[in-house]
């Protein structure tokens, strides 16, 4: 039995068991019909899942090749143009595509924009002669090359952080960033990540987000040489939309199957060479997968 499939269903009996609607309120997100796409919340739930097996649902089919593509494109390309994701046969993104100006065929400045953006600069001493790098004008590095940086030369630090939240930024995104932050930890040669999210879909965003951040976790650990810690979810807004409900009840009724095994080619070293073919899901056995409209 899936420990994911598990401890979703535990998150999503609690929203409905004790969850609180917004739709005494005005809200932001709509269906495609036009109507407001209501929520029903819990608020500050943590996931956390001790990486022993792969967190993936089985109650439903999650399209585990169409997750990696994305986390590739925001990661590993760091792009925020849509075509880049047609182009790997991937549509979610297309409601959100700006359609004129400075941003034309992007999301704006948001995901892979913000990881993309040098801001970070390595000193060209060691650590300990450089502490503070403040004041001295080395050429800066993205947030991603940072993280692989820093990782491999100062493991004991607390700031192995990213963010997609630029608060300067905020206004040219065409949807700002759910998942906002990542925190990563290494431990006794263990690699533990925690995740923050503002706000999590947990019919469709909160299967597609775990899964994809174990593989990312799982990608770092390999090219920086350290074993697998945990992985935590820290999520403010926990919900369901009201068109999701029913299915959900539905769902969480199925008896899970055993979790499947990722294979990742162990060769790759290298950040930037994992390819989309560097990925294998073994023994994947779900449930039919439950057809469930995206608000927007």
């Amino acid at each position: 039995m899936s420990i994911a499939d598990i401890k979703y269903k535990e998150l999503i009996s609690d929203i409905i068991q004790n969850g609180e609607w917004d739709n005494d309120k005005q809200v932001r997100a709509i269906w495609l019909d036009g109507k407001p796409a209501y929520t029903k919340s819990v608020i500050s739930k943590k996931l956390q899942f001790d990486n022993t097996e792969v967190p993936i649902l089985t109650t439903k089919q999650v399209y585990w090749k169409t997750a990696i593509k994305e986390l590739l494109w925001i990661w590993q390309i760091k792009s925020n143009r849509v075509q880049d994701l047609r182009n790997m046969n991937f549509h979610i993104w297309n409601e959100w595509e700006i359609q004129e100006g400075e941003w034309k065929g992007t999301i704006g400045a948001a995901y892979g924009y913000q990881l993309g953006k040098p801001c970070r600069a390595i000193p060209s001493q060691t650590i300990e002669q450089d502490k503070y790098n403040v004041g001295i004008d080395y050429p800066k590095i993205d947030q991603v090359d940072y993280l692989l940086w820093s990782l491999k030369n100062n493991p004991s630090s607390r700031r192995h952080l990213t963010t997609l939240w630029d608060k300067d930024d905020l206004d040219e995104m065409s949807l700002t960033p759910c998942v906002w932050k990542t925190n990563w930890i290494i431990k006794r040669g263990k690699m533990h990540l925690v995740v923050g999210i503002r706000s999590n879909d947990l019919a469709l965003g909160n299967p597609f987000n775990v899964f994809q951040y174990y593989v990312l976790q799982r990608m770092i650990a390999q090219v920086t040489g350290y074993e697998l810690g945990t992985l935590t979810f820290d999520i403010d807004d926990c919900h369901l939309y009201d068109r999701h409900q029913e299915a959900l009840i539905e769902q969480i009724k199925r008896d899970p199957y055993p979790a499947p095994t990722l294979w990742i080619k162990p060769e790759i070293k290298n950040f930037y060479d994992f390819t989309i073919d560097d990925f294998k899901l073994i023994d994947y056995k779900y449930h039919p997968s439950i057809k469930m409209e995206v608000a927007i």
